[in-house]
């Protein structure tokens, strides 16, 4: 194996293999072209399904939606516009903001015929579409964070992750920094997290100073202070996870501020200058991860879109992928249900992410990492710091 020079740390590889794996593919589609030697190609089937996508492009999901829907196409981009060899009619639907209008934006796909689902970001409209179906008996590939209670489905696949994991993951590597935390958090998109943080840092032994559901960050970052809290947990999105960042960088505090990846990833991070330091997130996608997999994303993602990827666009991607995985193992015409059972028979799934397993209720086993906020040049990243604890 050639080595690499030491001086090379990890984001210089990352763009090394980036650049390689962008000019390697160029190459195999050549050489895939001219069929070297009479090597057999696989062929398209000749087959067209129907796959549905449905995502917000309003509301406070929005942002998600928009890199969900980058990263799904991307993918169909980077394979022919085919899924498991079959060329794909890709109907997509607005979510929109509620439980019902997802729930509406569902019954229309499923009537116009389309084999399986993906998206739905909203995890309340995830909670409403799931017996519809089961009832449908039409396999959904969850992209964005399911409810914890979602155990029973069997026509729902997570690819991304289960409501409240980050808090969870976050609180070993918090209670390592002290046994105190102050929690800030949105009533509505952060509580599952702070909740399932608060039960996991308490169990360690850790407490509790105070929280905060508003958005008068800076009398609570400084009563955090005075409180002698050693980290600070934050789950907000968007504009309030802009104001949130600013304020705390204004601060002057010292102490870490943690959060789930909705914190540094629902925003422009450009609107961030200077850039605060200490702020770490829980995911279980980073940019910088170093596999095969994720140099061929990164490269073919900032191409396409001119920024890196992030969790919730990978997962995105991840959502076509195992419907082409699952679909490869399917002989013959491919429909609902012998799609769904595929599903179950995938193993171990290489992923941008690494490799990572559906567990039996069909919830990724995965890896979470720790991601320090910071430069990667003269772009704003999260880029891996550590290695926090798998998770099913």
């Amino acid at each position: 194996m050639t080595r690499l020079p030491s001086y090379l740390d990890r984001r210089q590889v990352l763009k090394l293999f980036g650049a390689v794996a962008a000019v390697g593919a160029t190459g195999s589609a050549a050489a895939c072209t001219a069929s070297p030697m009479g090597m057999q190609m696989e062929q398209p089937s000749g087959r067209t399904i129907m796959i549905g996508l449905v995502a917000p492009a309003l509301g406070p999901y929005a942002g998600i939606g928009n890199d969900i829907q980058r990263g799904f196409k991307l993918f169909l981009e980077d394979n022919d516009q085919l899924l498991g060899l079959h060329r794909v009619d890709l109907r997509t639907a607005e979510e929109g903001a509620t439980a019902e209008s997802a729930s509406a934006a569902v019954t229309d796909l499923i009537n116009q015929g389309v084999m399986a689902l993906a998206g739905v970001v909203n995890p309340a409209a995830l909670s409403a579409v799931a017996p519809m179906v089961q009832d449908a008996r039409i396999p959904l590939v969850s992209s964005h964070a399911a409810p914890s209670t979602l155990t029973t489905q069997i026509y729902i696949w997570r690819v991304s992750h289960v409501e409240g994991e980050a808090g969870i993951a976050l609180a070993p590597y918090a209670r390592d920094e002290g046994n105190t935390s102050y929690l800030l958090y949105d009533e509505s998109s952060g509580r599952a997290e702070a909740e399932a943080f608060r039960r996991a840092f308490t169990d360690l032994g850790g407490a509790i100073l105070g929280e905060y559901t508003g958005n008068s960050f800076r009398a609570r970052l400084n009563e955090a202070r005075n409180l002698g809290a050693a980290t600070i947990f934050a789950a907000h999105a968007g504009d309030r996870a802009s104001d949130l960042l600013q304020a705390y960088r204004d601060s002057g505090l010292s102490v870490k501020l943690l959060g789930p990846a909705m914190l540094t990833e629902t925003f422009d991070l450009n609107t961030l200058s200077p850039l605060p330091d200490n702020v770490y997130t829980a995911s279980f996608y980073a940019p910088d991860i170093d596999n095969e997999a994720n140099r061929r994303f990164v490269s073919s993602y900032h191409q396409v879109y001119g920024v890196q990827p992030s969790s919730f666009a990978m997962a995105g991607y991840d959502s076509a992928s195992v419907l082409d995985k699952a679909l490869r193992l399917i002989e013959g015409e491919p429909n609902a249900a012998a799609l769904n059972q595929a599903f179950s028979l995938l193993g171990q799934i290489d992923s941008p992410r690494g490799t990572w397993t559906f567990n039996q209720n069909r919830t990724p086993q995965q890896r979470w990492s720790l991601r320090r906020l910071r430069r990667d040049g003269q772009v704003a990243g999260n880029l891996l710091d550590a290695d926090l604890q798998v998770l099913s």
